[in-house]
């Protein structure tokens, strides 16, 4: 009865030190309202929006966040009596500025503009950008207060997508007028587009990847299968490694492709472990990524991060909803949190140390795992007084990269872990402190 006390005791607090990794950061959003699209400019600013959840109208809303998600900060966008406006897109380059795109059924696309973090909205549209009653903006992105890109859908079968530029902070949007025709039923995904210098890319609903080297002034498009209709996200760690996941609604068996020549040719990636389909970013400085998704009725809720450029997927935790995702560095970033089951919304901070790409030297040189191979799966994981006392915590990943157990550790004394219930294989230690990450490998037979 002890023992089994303690198994489900243990099993709790394992839950909870994954989920410590993220926080949920409820946002006074008017009820009904879900989050959305989140553009993260630093580890204490973040933008999002709120979007109703079900068929009944209700106004959108943009939050803000200067002090980590401690508070948020709620405005209403200027939406005209008798329209039904919705967000399409949010761009924030820094603490003061933000873009929105909105749609209205029956009128014309429109973009709007705050300068004083949200008190105040100014419409910059006008009758010539979005002006027609068939205009869908999809994206927007600042690469800084001045400079900019909003894309929308093409307004024919084959004809260019509309694209519009400024260089003004959106006094001016001028048309780009020699933008790659679309195929037919081709529009982009609306998850953010991904950015990394001057290069930008989104994907699209034929699986397609735009690209362009030059902040929006000219584009190239590639193909990543031609049989791909499912694409949601794609992603660049720099101007050349990037990811696209292409979700399965019905269930996680997600596609991945990755490309290491900017985007120009993609190849199916056979990747390990559980793979989310539609939150995925980049963490910066590290070379990793992070996945996530909502339970859309497959179970695909939950986070995992890629260390070896998605082949291999390890699980951050399995509970919480995300939708957009960004990182600013491997210890701070958000999500969108929006359920279909529940009314639970606002965002999701991770705060955590486990994407730290840094490795503790001085601990991976005094780790040892003895016995190894471990015969009936127990064994004890020990460091050489030379590393000094460390805190840490030890994730142990099997080889698909699922986290089997986690356990607290003070260094100073040998810890010892049971695998006899898990089946016979190799798997890996992950042992993370304030200094960084060590690995052993142990054989259980």
């Amino acid at each position: 009865m002890k023992n089994a006390f303690l198994s489900t005791l243990g099993g709790c607090l394992l839950s909870l030190a994954a989920q410590a990794q993220w926080v949920n950061q409820p946002i006074s959003f008017t009820t009904g309202l879900g989050t959305t699209y989140l553009d993260a400019v630093d580890a204490n600013t973040a933008w999002c929006s709120g979007q109703p959840g079900g068929p009944t109208f209700l106004a959108p809303q943009v939050a803000r966040t200067t002090n980590g998600g401690q508070t948020w900060t709620v405005s209403s966008p200027p939406i005209p009596a008798g329209a039904e406006q919705a967000i399409t897109a949010l761009s924030a380059p820094d603490a003061s500025n933000a873009w929105i795109t909105l749609i209205d059924n029956s009128a014309p696309g429109v973009i709007m503009h705050t300068s004083d973090g949200g008190q105040t909205w100014t419409t910059q549209s006008s009758a010539t950008v979005y002006a027609s009653t068939r205009s869908y903006p999809d994206l927007i992105h600042m690469f800084s207060p001045a400079e900019g890109i909003t894309i929308g859908d093409a307004l024919s079968p084959q004809a260019p997508l509309e694209m519009y530029r400024t260089i003004d902070g959106g006094t001016t949007w001028t048309p780009l007028l020699n933008s790659p025709t679309t195929e037919r039923n081709e529009y982009p995904v609306q998850t953010p587009p991904t950015v990394v210098g001057n290069h930008i890319w989104f994907a699209t609903s034929t699986g397609r990847v735009f690209h362009s080297p030059d902040k929006g002034a000219t584009w190239t498009v590639a193909s990543v299968d031609p049989n791909l209709t499912n694409a949601t996200t794609v992603v660049f760690r720099d101007a050349q490694n990037g990811l696209l996941v292409a979700a399965d609604d019905q269930s996680t068996a997600h596609q991945l492709f990755r490309t290491t020549d900017g985007g120009i040719t993609w190849a199916a990636v056979p990747y390990s472990g559980p793979l989310h389909g539609l939150g995925l970013s980049a963490v910066p400085g590290t070379g990793l990524y992070v996945s996530a998704g909502v339970d859309v009725g497959n179970s695909d809720q939950g986070s995992s991060y890629s260390r070896d450029n998605g082949q291999t997927w390890v699980s951050i935790e399995t509970t919480l909803e995300h939708y957009v995702t960004e990182f600013v560095s491997a210890n701070a970033g958000w999500s969108a949190s929006i359920s279909l089951t529940s009314p639970v919304t606002g965002a999701n901070r991770f705060g955590g140390t486990l994407l730290a790409n840094r490795t503790d030297a001085a601990l991976q040189a005094s780790l040892t795992v003895s016995p190894n191979p471990a015969v009936g799966g127990r064994f004890a994981l020990r460091a050489a007084s030379s590393a000094g006392n460390r805190t840490a915590t030890v994730r142990v990943l099997d080889g698909t990269g699922r986290l089997v157990q986690q356990r607290a550790w003070n260094s100073a004394t040998p810890l010892d872990l049971d695998l006899s219930q898990q089946p016979a294989g190799l798997y890996v230690l992950e042992v993370q402190s304030a200094n960084g990450t060590a690995r052993q490998k142990v054989v259980v037979q």
